[in-house]
């Protein structure tokens, strides 16, 4: 998989929180320059869209927004729905992505939820996770449907947290796994289901799990105590790779 484009919202001075929770939006705004800075760095050009002051939380997900597989873009529509959707489908239009929308409603009229965080694809095959609050089997369906070359595996999922919480494509056929109950159950299921087979790299809190692997580059979290683990599996892959080229 190669990338070239990345859909980002700068942070605002004051989100709507559902919870009242405490966030450092100053330290949000520098995490996303530097997160920005390293895709640039990995050869991807970023699109911001321009902050939203007192936006509601669900604005800044756009991996929410969208699943982007092999030039077709798949607009979701996810429980609860930011104000940004419509403008990353502009925009995916304008790169000349063939946009899909997701409907409102089945052929027998069930509600669809469909939630990019739910959706884990591994070059290979789509992994779609179903959980209460979150996407539904219509919506792994409409993802089935768009997506039909592809083997699209739907995932039920232990507990409110999206599949991406627990699992995530770290490198070419190795998925970063958490060490909790749940994180185990999910992978259980998903090598079960599977159509290729996968080899894992566990940590110990499902935290680190979410991490991304963008033109070979690992990007992964700095406040986590699994930072180290992360280092010695990329110098590992590094190792392995040049084994094969003198071999």
């Amino acid at each position: 998989m190669r990338y070239t484009h990345a859909i980002v919202v700068r942070i605002p001075s004051k989100v709507k929180m559902e919870k009242r929770i405490r966030i450092d939006l100053d330290l949000a705004a520098k995490q996303m320059e530097e997160l920005c800075e390293t895709l640039r760095e990995a050869g991807v050009d970023i699109i911001e869209l321009s902050a939203e002051e007192r936006c509601i939380q669900q604005s800044l997900f756009t991996g929410d927004a969208a699943i982007c597989i092999n030039g077709t873009a798949l607009i979701t529509r996810p429980r609860k729905n930011g104000n940004r959707l419509l403008e990353i489908s502009n925009l995916l239009n304008q790169l000349a992505w063939q946009v899909v929308e997701t409907p409102q409603a089945s052929e027998h009229n069930k509600e669809i939820v469909l939630e990019g965080s739910d959706v884990l694809y591994t070059g290979k095959e789509v992994f779609v996770g179903i959980r209460k609050n979150g996407t539904n089997m219509e919506g792994a369906l409409i993802v089935a449907r768009t997506f039909s070359d592809l083997a699209v595996i739907p995932i039920t999922l232990p507990g409110n947290q999206p599949l991406r919480h627990y699992v995530s494509l770290i490198s070419a056929d190795v998925l970063a796994v958490g060490s909790s109950k749940e994180a185990k159950q999910v992978i259980q299921r998903m090598e079960r289901e599977a159509t290729f087979r996968y080899k894992t790299f566990t940590v110990k809190h499902d935290e680190a799990v979410n991490c991304l692997n963008v033109n070979d580059y690992v990007i992964y979290r700095e406040d986590t105590p699994e930072t180290a683990c992360f280092i010695i599996f990329v110098i590992s892959c590094i190792i392995h790779f040049f084994r094969q080229i003198l071999n």
